[in-house]
């Protein structure tokens, strides 16, 4: 006997175009990015070449704080009222989100190296980068270690929630506490013209690739979501047949 499949269980195989076309064009923004942060921007009087690692730094700190306001409101949202696409969704902006706090907490300390001496010191907006980020991994390893997935996906969304105003904090640490983190924008630390293409060119490449990575991660996880309720849907209709026959004797 065939067996039809609900619209629900229905697993697509084929990557859309849109998707296709958006990975390309992220693809030629990096390229781009680099060629012209390699190229034409000058190296500064102070710090030399190792100046060019902020173009990166503050575009993964966007892209950091962006991946973990939006998992804050898709967790919310889930929480709220309950679904698989709202649950996807904050788990790949989650996901995504440190993937960009780890690049933040790669390239601040090489920057601070030269700039200031040191690797790390424990100023307002390092240490708010640090203890999010922490909390975000600690949602992860929640999610798969919990033994009943439900309760799981719960509490970390309720532990996730916290991300939006985290990243609010981060984002007026220096203004309201001080420390010696530069202001890159709201301090006019852009200059130079071809500073001010490279730092916007470098923003827009990693805020598309850290779409693209969403887009990627959400896909794969709702692949993942239904091939599970079609494996229950299965065994539970297993369950019925071999139950059948016991019922009828």
């Amino acid at each position: 006997m065939t067996q039809t499949l609900s619209a629900d269980t229905r697993v697509p195989i084929r990557v859309p175009k849109t998707l296709i076309i958006w990975i390309i064009i992220s693809a030629l923004l990096v390229q781009a990015s680099l060629l012209w942060i390699a190229l034409k921007t000058p190296a500064d009087v102070n710090l030399g070449i190792v100046q060019k690692i902020f173009y990166f730094h503050v575009g993964s700190a966007f892209a950091m704080m962006l991946g973990l306001t939006a998992a804050s409101v898709m967790s919310l949202i889930d929480l709220i009222r309950p679904s698989d696409s709202a649950d996807a969704l904050a788990r790949s902006f989650l996901e995504v989100g440190v993937v960009f706090a780890f690049c933040v907490l790669t390239s601040g300390p090489l920057w601070a190296r030269k700039s200031w001496g040191m690797y790390w010191t424990w100023e307002p907006r390092l240490t708010l980068v640090l203890l999010v980020t922490l909390l975000a991994v600690a949602v992860l390893i929640l999610r798969m270690l919990a033994k009943d997935s439900t309760i799981g996906r719960r509490v970390g969304a309720a532990m996730a929630v916290m991300g939006a105003p985290a990243s609010y904090l981060i984002h007026f640490a220096v203004k309201w506490w001080g420390g010696n983190h530069p202001q890159v924008i709201q301090g006019g630390g852009i200059q130079n013209s071809e500073m001010r293409v490279a730092f916007w060119l470098a923003v827009v490449a990693i805020l598309s690739s850290a779409a693209v990575l969403v887009a990627t991660r959400y896909r794969a996880i709702r692949l993942q979501q239904r091939t599970q309720a079609l494996a229950l849907r299965l065994s539970a209709r297993v369950l019925r047949r071999q139950r059948a026959p016991m019922e009828t004797s």
